[in-house]
């Protein structure tokens, strides 16, 4: 398939609150029209369903269920990204709901090796479906931005940085109970889903903490603010994602939650922790604040996830390639 068309969709209320995933969605659909691919999100300015080859669609999210089937009804094709990570063992009802989105899926598309086997661990999926296509990062986090930027218009000097939406799951509670003895403010960047977990966050917090709703993804101030932290910090329940990977770009120290997806993007590189010991993210952050360098950096972070040619085995994908990566 020459010049392929693709749909890209979500479930309904994905983007009320901007996190990782709505903007990966956007860069998605940005860098796939870099490689030559026909990308539309669905919405009022999207074709019919017949225009297009195949639909992407991004996440299990139940709710996005009734979607999910209209599409598999009348789309030629459908690839699934499931952008799933259970931190325990889920509950039957949504194991089942990931399995039918599995099963109605042409192709399911996992981003690591980690997420695979973190969802293999709990759900079935044909293994005839599955393929692996790293995602990637925007190489702009390596150009050097203003350092007085981010620091002037906050009122700072040293910081700990957080990057990402303040939710449960992410754990920032937990960080802040840990660190707010400490002089070197935690500075969080994000918006949050549950007033209820963000209030008690602000609670929790000492008055030198800083709780910022929004930077835009890839602009000066947010790559100021990446490039001259002290620590950048993501003690989540789940792996940190592209931030922490804009980070190691920034050529920061990094503190993250430790696990398989560490250890396949990182190695030895960064500072990786229990993010359910308070203890062990205070050590890790002194630690890293006494250094206030990167560990040795040896190029994890490299074509292969760097964007927008990270994406070309799901161009590939996409375009219905007959040979693709089996994980």
């Amino acid at each position: 398939m020459s010049d392929p068309r693709v749909l890209i969709t979500t479930y309904p209320e994905a983007f009320l609150h901007r996190g990782g995933g709505e903007f990966e969605i956007v860069e998605l659909a940005n860098n796939l029209r870099l490689l030559g691919i026909r990308v539309d999100l669905y919405g009022p300015n999207s074709q019919p369903i017949s225009f297009y080859d195949t639909v992407l669609h991004f996440s299990v999210v139940e709710s996005g269920m009734n979607l999910f089937r209209a599409l598999q009804a009348s789309a030629k094709r459908i690839v699934l990204v499931p952008n799933l990570w259970w931190i325990g063992p889920p509950s039957d009802h949504d194991r089942a709901s990931a399995e039918e989105f599995f099963r109605l899926a042409d192709q399911i598309v996992f981003k690591s090796t980690a997420e695979r086997d973190n969802v293999r661990k709990y759900a079935a999926f044909p293994d005839s479906k599955a393929v692996l296509c790293p995602w990637g990062v925007d190489r702009c986090y390596a150009e050097p931005a203003d350092p007085d930027l981010f620091k002037s218009h906050h009122q700072l000097d040293r910081y700990i940085l957080w990057l990402g939406i303040i939710e449960e799951r992410k754990n920032q509670l937990t960080a802040i109970h840990a660190l707010r003895d400490n002089k070197v403010p935690l500075v969080l960047v994000g918006d949050y889903r549950d007033r209820h977990y963000y209030e008690a966050c602000r609670r929790s917090a000492p008055p030198h903490f800083k709780f910022i709703p929004h930077i835009q993804p890839k602009s000066e101030m947010l790559r100021s603010a990446l490039q001259n932290c002290d620590v950048y910090l993501e003690a989540s329940l789940e792996p940190a994602g592209m931030s922490a990977m804009e980070a190691y770009l920034a050529n920061r120290p990094i503190v993250v939650s430790e696990g398989d997806w560490t250890s396949e993007h990182f190695g030895d590189e960064v500072i990786a922790i229990d993010p359910r010991s308070e203890a062990a993210i205070a050590r890790a952050v002194e630690e890293a604040l006494q250094r206030n360098s990167p560990r040795q950096r040896t190029g994890r972070i490299n074509r292969r996830n760097l964007l927008p040619e990270s994406l070309e085995p799901l161009g590939r994908v996409l375009a219905g390639a007959p040979t693709l990566r089996r994980l």
